[in-house]
Parts: structure tokens; C-alpha cells; sequence
């Protein structure tokens, strides 16, 4: 079966990720407002009603500001974790419904299987997601201050992934941001640097793996160059030429389709170093 996906919108402006097969449509996240949203989905050829589902990671309002609109106006469910229903205040709204999704466990929504796992991060129970159709699988990782053995693990099996590269330690250590929010970002429940992402792809991306998508670049303390050729020395030095390197701006993507690592979707264990 065929699983691809586009992201929406990234970074501080607000996140959305489009995921589809051939009978099921989900957003991972929908940190747009729901107008924005809907204008970004039909300029796509997707119509908004179509969407079976949001999984949302957490309450963060670049995450969740426009999920309980957007799911109010176009009529689907809310996924996400009971820590992200109480702090996003998801119980005031007048949503379809909400379920609740727990770290370590799947759900299924038309022929896509979400597993969801628990990340570090200064929100209430946030949360990554790894979507499955048939042998295909795609990590979606934004908002990490740390890449978890746990983490690490659950990813070790896909054959695209999205994940954050937010910032440059240099530019935002430089950068106009109040010191707090510096030690923030630069703490363990805070964003991954290039140089996190970099040392990823040398030492935990799968063999499995031939699309990765760097993704929440900041506009103040990042630039695509910089993420960019950091991932592409790692991926050099780990002899993973043939990975497809994308990065998203604030508007998104093109379709990106996740491809298996094999012609018949083999999946090899291979040699995963933790770090």
C-alpha cells in the first residue's frame, strides 16, 4: 500500500503534517488556525472534510491552537495523550471527541496504525507518533530537548522520518532571546540542535531508513544551510548517500512518499548505536 505525507506548516508559526494512503487521511498536529488550515489542505486537492482524524503531540499552541476548531468545523476525532486533552483545555471545547492515547500503544484509523511514544519535553505528556500502512512506516519526532533510548528505539524501523532540527547553538547562545528561554531551548526538555540531529544520523538512523525530513527550523536561530549540512557530513560519514534530505520551511513541503528499504520491505535489525 502507499503511504505518503506533507507537511502543512513548520515551526514557530505552527505545525501540520498531512498523512495518506490510498483510504485514510490523518494530520499530525494542527498548530494553523483552522481558516489557514483548511486553505492549505484544498490548495493540495485535499478537502478538510475528508480528514479522518488529528493526532495531536501536545498542547503548545504552535501544536494544538487550531486542533479544536478545525475538528469542531470539519467533524473528526482528536487523538492525543490525557496530559495534552487537560493542559490544552481540549474538555471546554465543543469537539467530535477526543481519545485518549497512550504512550507505547497503537491505535488504528482506517488503514493506518499510529503507535504513540512518549518524549522529553517541557510539556504535560507529549508525544511522538510512528505511522503505519502495510510494511511502511513513518517516524514523525518535533519538540524533543533529547533523543531517548526509548525514542531511539521506536524509531529504528522506519522507513522515512520527520524530526526536528530547531536551532544552532552559536546563533541562539548570539541570538536576541531572554536568557531563560535560551536555557530553555538548550535544556534536556527543550529542542534538538543541528548538531543533536547530526550525531543521530551518524549513530542511530536505521538501515531501514531512506527519507528524513528536517523540520521546526527557527527562523532566529537556525538557517537551512547549516541544518542542512550537518545532517548531509553525518549521513556522508555513515556511507548513507543514497538517503533522501529534505527540509521544510514555515509553509511545508511537497508530497513526500515514504519508501521501503527493500523491493520486497524487508526490515534488517542492522547496527544501532545508542548515544
Amino acid at each position: 500500500m502507499a503511504l505518503r505525507f506533507r507537511v502543512l506548516g513548520s515551526g514557530s508559526t505552527g505545525n501540520a503534517t498531512l498523512v495518506e494512503t490510498n483510504a485514510t487521511r490523518i494530520l499530525l498536529d494542527a498548530g494553523l488556525g483552522p481558516r489557514i488550515l483548511a486553505e492549505r489542505l484544498e490548495s493540495v486537492g485535499v478537502d478538510p472534510a475528508s480528514v479522518d482524524a488529528v493526532f495531536v503531540s501536545h498542547e503548545h499552541g504552535d501544536h494544538a491552537g487550531g486542533a479544536a476548531a478545525f475538528a469542531s468545523k470539519w467533524g473528526m476525532r482528536l487523538y492525543g495523550s490525557r496530559g495534552t486533552y487537560a493542559a490544552a483545555g481540549f474538555g471546554a471545547e465543543d469537539i467530535p471527541g477526543y481519545e485518549v492515547v497512550h504512550a507505547g500503544a497503537a491505535v488504528t484509523v482506517g488503514n493506518v496504525t499510529v503507535t504513540a511514544v512518549a518524549t522529553p519535553h517541557d510539556a504535560v505528556e507529549p508525544l511522538a507518533f510512528v505511522v503505519s500502512c502495510g510494511s511502511l512506516s513513518l517516524g514523525h519526532v518535533t519538540d524533543v530537548g533529547h533523543l531517548s533510548r526509548g525514542l531511539v528505539e521506536a524509531l529504528r524501523r522506519c522507513d522515512a522520518l520527520l524530526m526536528e532540527s530547531n536551532y544552532d547553538p552559536a546563533l541562539l547562545r548570539d541570538g536576541a532571546y531572554p536568557w531563560s528561554l535560551k536555557e530553555r531551548i538548550l535544556g534536556p526538555y527543550g529542542h534538538l540542535s543541528n548538531g543533536d540531529v547530526a550525531r543521530y544520523l551518524r549513530d542511530g538512523l536505521s538501515d531501514s531508513c531512506r527519507t528524513v525530513v528536517l523540520a521546526h527550523l527557527s527562523q532566529k536561530c537556525n538557517h537551512p544551510e547549516l541544518a542542512r549540512m550537518a545532517a548531509e557530513e553525518s549521513l556522508r560519514r555513515r556511507g548513507r548517500t543514497e538517503v533522501r534530505l529534505e527540509l521544510t520551511g514555515p509553509e511545508g513541503t511537497d508530497w513526500v512518499d515514504v519508501r521501503a528499504s527493500s523491493p520486497n520491505g524487508d526490515r534488517r535489525p542492522g547496527q544501532l548505536r545508542l548515544f
